[in-house]
């Protein structure tokens, strides 16, 4: 620690201290509020060390943003928006993260301005201006700048830090994720399992939530992690021999537990492209994705014992209306007739499909389909900008042979299947992989000659 921060750490700790003893002078009974003096203190420290671009503090607040991202401490209701310490907790994170990143802006701005980042920073534009015609502006708004602010750090990360470094604080807060969910799932069972109502009963059900929500987004986490490792395990290896297999099954461990059997078929899908892809045997991708295609018309239109083996119910319609989800997609063109251009505003949905739920039969808070969730949030503005953005950097990222933008790309669409994905509401796993695939320059190490920046300021 240099001089300068040896003196704002008093500084900041003078300011913490006043503060405390006039909250105590007004108010006595407020003296349980100090217990928190400590972490507002390290956040200001660590802040502070993030502006003058310290790596430590860097990778703490990476690794912090993410096991903050999908993190649920409380069970809320669809309705309930109302402002409590989980999401005070995330809204500083993300004012955190644009903060950072918009201090440092002439380290990534370049980058961002070429051709093939246009697209996607006008889809972003798209979602902020159609969150101000939601019918909860202030929400809506809200959930575009998490996303904003997860992409405008992620540009900054990959400007000015090696990409293993993040993508190993990155794992390492999704396996602590993945652990404290495993504990919750047994220590406090009506919140780390899925809850599900049926004939107006409500069931425990024996799917791992954990403390991400929901059993899919449990999955989805551990599913990014298990991508993270098969692109970058000789990385991972440097850490300790030992990492890579406590990693890998400590993530395997909670997919299986979370039984979600997209994400399960994802992360196989996954695995086998990229394996394919380093041998250079694309022609045997092609030809499995076409066998699997052909099994599929073979056996779907088929009421046999194969498909109620795949149902955890055992019922064939939890197969054919894909959990209930074609019911909610067929209803989503008819809610946004007349406003087919622009959509009903971003993470309206969470408004809007709720006042349907008897013409679908359940209660839902997004589409389960990354483009109808888009056509009914932006419109066919929206949609064809987020493809666009998906053209564009995928296409550049074919060129440069880049694996990692490939495989992210891959998971957001392939979850984008049966889920909202990246663009449900505020930023989520999704929105990460997302984020570091139109972020990541091409190359490995493209900044590698500039490490006075780093030597500087760390």
């Amino acid at each position: 620690m240099i001089d300068a921060d040896r003196r704002m750490t008093f500084v900041l700790s003078a300011g913490v201290a006043v503060l405390g003893g006039v909250s105590l002078l007004m108010a006595p009974s407020a003296i349980w509020g100090l217990a928190i003096a400590p972490v507002l203190l390290a956040g200001a420290v660590l802040y502070w060390g993030a502006l003058r671009g310290s790596r430590i503090a860097i990778l703490t607040i990476v690794f912090a943003s993410v096991f903050l991202l999908d993190a649920t401490f409380r069970l809320r209701d669809y309705s309930d928006k109302d402002v409590d310490f989980q999401i005070i907790l995330k809204i500083g994170i993300w004012l955190t993260l644009a903060g950072v990143a918009l201090v440092h802006f002439p380290r990534w701005l370049p980058w961002m301005l070429t051709p093939t980042n246009l697209t996607w920073m006008a889809f972003l534009a798209w979602l902020m201006f159609t969150a101000t015609l939601s019918p909860i502006p202030a929400y809506s708004m809200m959930a575009a700048f998490s996303i904003i602010s997860y992409v405008l750090f992620s540009a900054y990360l990959f400007s000015s830090f090696d990409r293993a470094e993040i993508f190993t604080a990155t794992l390492l807060a999704i396996i602590l994720f993945c652990i404290v969910s495993i504990i919750v799932y047994f220590a406090v069972p009506e919140f780390g399992r899925f809850i599900y109502w049926f004939n107006d009963q409500r069931y425990v059900s024996l799917r791992m939530s954990g403390i991400g929500g929901s059993a899919n987004n449990l999955a989805r986490i551990a599913v990014f992690g298990l991508i993270l490792i098969i692109l970058h395990a000789a990385d991972f290896r440097r850490l300790h021999a030992f990492f890579v297999p406590f990693a890998a099954s400590i993530l395997t461990i909670t997919l299986l537990m979370t039984n979600s059997r997209s994400s399960i078929a994802m992360t196989l899908g996954l695995w086998i492209s990229v394996s394919l892809l380093r041998w250079r045997k694309l022609y045997l991708l092609v030809l499995i994705v076409s066998a699997a295609l052909l099994a599929a018309v073979l056996v779907l239109p088929v009421e046999n014992e194969v498909l109620r083996l795949m149902s955890r119910t055992g019922d064939l319609d939890e197969i054919t209306s894909m959990t209930g989800r074609a019911s909610i997609w067929s209803i989503v063109p008819h809610l946004i007739a007349g406003q087919s251009w622009i959509g009903l505003g971003y993470a309206s949905s969470l408004v809007i499909l709720p006042q349907h739920s008897r013409e679908i039969g359940f209660l839902a808070s997004h589409a389960h389909n990354q483009m109808l969730q888009l056509l009914l949030t932006t419109g066919w503005i929206g949609v064809t900008l987020f493809c666009l953005s998906i053209l564009a950097v995928g296409v550049r990222a074919a060129y440069f042979a880049d694996r990692t933008v490939l495989v992210l790309l891959a998971y957001v669409l392939l979850n984008g299947l049966t889920e909202s994905s990246a663009f449900g509401t505020v930023a989520n796993i999704c929105t990460l992989a997302f984020a570091i695939a139109v972020t990541l320059p091409p190359g490995w190490n493209i900044y590698e000659s500039d490490r006075s920046y780093q030597r500087g300021l760390s």
